[in-house]
C-alpha cells in the first residue's frame, strides 16, 4: 500500500467540495420522477421494494403521439393527466428531439462548411476549440468538445417582435495521418435574443459544446462554423492512446471555470441525460468544460479528470491517489506539486471509473503560461501516464 512519507511536504489539495448527502440523494428523485419512476431508499425491506418494482413493470399504460416539430435537437416537456379522480399518475418529464450526428447531411450548406472544415485558412470568426477525450470502451473514447465563438461575429436579422435570428452552424472532422476521415459531425444552433442579449453577446463568446467517439489513434480535428455569410475555422491535434479494461489509466484533462451542483442541472426537460449527453460530474458537481485554456488571476478554475481503476471491482479495492505539479512552461521550474493521497471520496462502489475534479491556485500564480500535470498511482504499484495540458494565467 502506498502511504505518505511524513517527509513529504508537499501540501494536499482537496476535490472539490462535495454535496451533502441530502443533495446526492436530490440526483436519484430528479432522475427517477423525470423518467416516470421511483426512489426506494433508506429502507431494510428489500422485498417489499423489490414487490413495488415487479408490480410497476407488470401494470403500465403505454402512450404516445407523432411529435409536430422535426428532430431539431429541441427538448419539450410533457404532461400526462387522466380523469380517474384520486390516481396518481407518474409519467417522463419531457423528451428531446435529439438531431442526428451529422445534421447538415444533405443541406445546401454541408459541402461548403466541409470545404471550410479541410481547406480554408481560418476565415473571419474568431474563437478556441478544447476538445478533451475520456475512454468509454477498450479502444474507444468520447471527446467532449466545447467551442467559444465571437460572439461579435455572430450575424443575427431582426425578426417579428423585435427578436433577433441567426442559425450557429457547426460541423467538425476528424482525419487520420493520411487524410481519411475518421469521424464526424455537424449541426445547427438556433438562437433567439432580445436586443438586449445581442448586445451584451457582443462583448462575450457564446459557448457551444458538442460530443462524439472516436477510437484509440493520432488526428487532425478540423472545426468549421459559420454565421451568416462568415465562416471560421479552428485545428486542434487529437491524440487518443491505446486502452483496455484490465489496464490503470487516466483520460485527457478538461479545464473548467464553471461548476454547478448536478442536481441544479437536471431540473429541466433540457438536460444531458435527454440529449443522449453525458456531462461531466463528480461527487454531485458538474463540471462545463471550457473552450479557452485562458483564465485571469480572479478567476475559480479546476481540472477535471477521470481515472480507470480495474482493481476497484475487486473484493479489496486498490486505493487511489493522485499527483498534481505545475511548471513553468518557458523555464521548466516547478511552481507546485501537491497530492491527493485517496480518491476514495469521489469512487462510486463497483464502478471503476473515477472522475475528479482538481481546482487550479490560480491566484497564487503569476501571469504566465503554465503546463499542468496529473499522474495517477494505486496501492498494488501501478501509475498511470501523466497527463498535461498547457494554460495561461493573466
Amino acid at each position: 500500500m502506498t502511504v505518505p512519507s511524513p517527509f513529504d511536504t508537499r501540501p494536499r489539495i482537496s476535490i472539490l467540495p462535495p454535496p451533502s448527502g441530502a443533495a446526492q440523494q436530490e440526483v436519484l428523485y430528479v432522475l427517477a420522477t423525470g423518467t416516470g419512476g421511483f426512489v426506494i431508499a433508506n429502507s431494510n425491506d428489500l422485498q417489499g421494494g423489490l414487490g413495488k418494482i415487479g408490480k410497476e413493470i407488470s401494470e403500465y399504460y403505454i402512450v404516445g403521439y407523432v411529435p409536430p416539430s422535426p428532430d431539431d435537437g429541441t427538448c419539450h416537456t410533457l404532461k400526462v393527466e387522466v380523469s380517474h379522480s384520486g390516481a396518481v399518475v407518474r409519467s417522463r418529464s419531457g423528451y428531446c428531439a435529439v438531431k442526428p450526428v451529422d445534421f447538415l447531411a444533405g443541406k445546401p450548406i454541408a459541402k461548403e462548411m466541409e470545404n471550410h472544415a479541410l481547406a480554408s485558412p481560418a476565415g473571419d470568426v474568431g474563437g478556441s476549440v478544447s476538445a478533451p477525450f475520456f475512454y468509454t470502451s477498450p479502444g474507444t473514447a468520447r471527446v467532449n468538445l466545447a467551442v467559444d465563438v465571437s460572439g461579435a461575429a455572430l450575424q443575427f436579422q431582426k425578426v417579428k417582435g423585435g427578436r433577433y435570428h441567426t442559425v450557429l452552424n457547426v460541423m467538425g472532422i476528424a482525419t487520420k495521418p493520411d487524410g481519411t476521415v475518421a469521424a464526424r459531425f455537424s449541426d445547427a444552433v438556433d438562437l433567439d435574443m432580445d436586443k438586449k442579449q445581442v448586445e451584451n453577446l457582443a462583448s462575450r463568446p457564446y459557448h457551444y459544446e458538442n460530443q462524439f467517439y472516436i477510437a484509440s489513434g493520432q488526428y487532425t480535428l478540423n472545426i468549421a462554423v459559420n454565421t451568416g455569410d462568415k465562416f471560421g475555422k479552428f485545428e486542434v491535434p487529437l491524440t487518443v492512446d491505446p486502452y483496455e479494461k484490465t489496464q490503470f489509466s487516466m483520460s485527457a484533462l478538461a479545464f473548467s471555470r464553471e461548476f454547478h451542483k448536478a442536481t441544479e442541472m437536471s431540473q429541466s426537460p433540457d438536460s444531458d441525460l435527454m440529449q443522449d449527453r453525458t456531462p461531466l460530474v463528480t461527487q454531485g458537481l458538474q463540471l462545463v468544460p471550457s473552450a479557452s485554456n485562458r483564465f485571469k488571476k480572479s478567476e475559480r478554475a479546476a481540472v477535471y479528470v477521470e481515472v480507470y481503476e480495474p482493481l476497484l471491482a475487486e473484493s479489496k479495492p486498490a486505493k487511489v491517489g493522485l499527483e498534481l505539479r505545475i511548471l513553468d512552461q518557458g523555464t521548466g521550474k516547478q511552481e507546485l506539486a501537491a497530492a491527493v493521497p485517496d480518491t476514495q471520496a469521489s469512487v462510486v462502489p463497483g464502478n471503476p471509473v473515477i472522475p475528479m475534479g482538481v481546482p487550479l491556485p490560480l491566484s497564487s500564480l503569476q501571469p504566465g503560461t503554465y503546463i499542468v500535470e496529473l499522474k495517477a498511482t494505486d496501492s498494488a504499484g501501478k501509475a498511470s501516464i501523466a497527463r498535461k495540458a498547457v494554460f495561461t494565467v493573466e
